[in-house]
């Protein structure tokens, strides 16, 4: 792997964690990166997160190849349990079953590349930039990662933005790569749904009287984290009641079938959730064996309540939060679209375009001439000038998605152990 493109010698990314691009858009800076380069609508994969963007961002892969699938999952699910807990306990866990792949300063300094990646609060940024480096190795890097302290953006924040994109151009120069980048833009949250509640109005999930608790030895399924649905199955789960194969599927096909047409709004009578998604219908893979049974997309407006994460209860399936509410956790991937905003020789001027979220570290790689594979996406030919894919075609490097013989029968072993089929 190397650096083919010697006219581009120094990149700076901002990755601006969460903020609307509405708070910044008529910044001057921000206004000439738009009118000279590609603006990219990325969406996330579900489910929704930010460390789970976070690896999508910097792996340009699927968090699930590793078997991350979400930030709370419950206790018996992840590689090493701790003894002597529920397995039903929802812990949080930031790592997946495996190693992360090789993130995107890997992939950079493998190349010959310099690379500073910071995480820094957004009253650091513009310290941050005005101590840059002016002398720097040639095929030099910076990565700033910035969390915002308090949405929405106060006017010194976005000056110190403004401010820091400044600098930031002088340093990379008219060769350099210049870029704004945004993983997820919060959304209102109008309604919280809990799953929880509504399975225990069905009879899927049994509470005890007059504790509240589960009885698990009589409960098929349960909602946890920020979009999963576990089916409670015999041989898997602590005290599971679901039987496999057959039974297993009834209980799935009731509940991909029932949430979409019951779990209903009652101050508007609408629905809330738009999709529930098998796990072979999102997941391929080694990690397929310990994603969750089924995955609820909720509607543009809707969100896992709080309690629901944690396996808990609220009063009723559908509370209305405080005036307000944003995140990102959980809420449909198109209600939470993040942008990356970028400059660089071999970038076209004036576009916008939509990708997987996916989509940024083949594509920015591409930009820099630096060879890479086994990511999800090819890099986005559409945003890049005729002249630069003339001499640096798109090769189509993403990793087949298809399982072979060998790592179908592999799956299909393991699911068989678990007691699936």
């Amino acid at each position: 792997m190397h650096n083919s493109n010697e006219g581009t010698q120094r990149a700076f990314l901002f990755w601006l964690s969460g903020l609307p691009l509405a708070d910044i858009a008529t910044l001057p800076d921000v206004e000439k990166l738009v009118a000279r380069g590609v603006r990219v609508d990325l969406a996330p994969l579900m489910i929704s997160g930010s460390q789970s963007q976070h690896y999508q961002v910097l792996s340009g892969k699927s968090p699930a190849r590793f078997g991350f699938f979400d930030t709370l999952m419950p206790l018996a699910r992840l590689a090493r349990p701790a003894g002597g807990e529920s397995g039903y306990t929802i812990v949080e866990e930031h790592n997946g079953r495996d190693s992360a792949p090789r993130l995107l300063p890997d992939i950079l300094r493998k190349a010959g590349w310099s690379v500073r990646y910071e995480e820094i609060q957004s009253g650091e940024l513009q310290t941050f930039v005005e101590h840059l480096p002016l002398e720097t190795p040639p095929a030099s890097c910076t990565i700033v990662k910035i969390n915002i302290d308090t949405p929405p953006l106060t006017a010194t924040a976005a000056a110190s933005i403004g401010g820091a994109l400044r600098i930031a151009r002088e340093w990379v120069g008219e060769t350099g790569l210049l870029a704004l980048l945004c993983d997820a833009q919060p959304a209102q949250v109008k309604r919280f749904v809990n799953i929880n509640n509504f399975l225990a109005d069905m009879g899927i999930i049994e509470r005890d009287e007059p504790s509240g608790q589960i009885n698990w030895s009589n409960s098929l399924a349960y909602f946890a984290g920020h979009g999963q649905l576990w089916v409670n199955l015999l041989g898997r789960d602590p005290q599971g009641a679901v039987h496999p194969q057959d039974e297993y599927e009834e209980v799935r096909e009731t509940l991909v079938k029932a949430l979409p047409s019951k779990v209903r709004d009652a101050a508007t009578g609408e629905t809330v959730v738009e999709r529930v998604f098998r796990k072979e219908e999102l997941y391929v893979g080694d990690y397929l064996f310990c994603a969750p049974d089924l995955v609820v997309q909720f509607k543009p407006g809707y969100a896992p309540s709080p309690r629901s994460t944690r396996l808990d209860f609220d009063e009723q399936v559908i509370t209305v939060p405080e005036p307000g509410t944003m995140a990102v956790a959980g809420l449909h991937p198109e209600a939470i679209k993040g942008y990356l905003l970028a400059t660089a020789p071999a970038l076209a001027s004036g576009l916008s375009l939509s990708a997987p979220l996916t989509a940024v570290a083949p594509t920015l790689l591409h930009a820099l001439g630096i060879e890479h594979e086994g990511m999800d996406e090819a890099a986005l030919s559409a945003a890049f000038t005729s002249s630069y894919l003339e001499a640096h075609p798109v090769r189509s490097n993403a990793q087949n998605q298809e399982l072979s013989e060998e790592d179908e029968e592999l799956v299909i072993n393991r699911l068989r152990d678990l007691g699936y089929i």
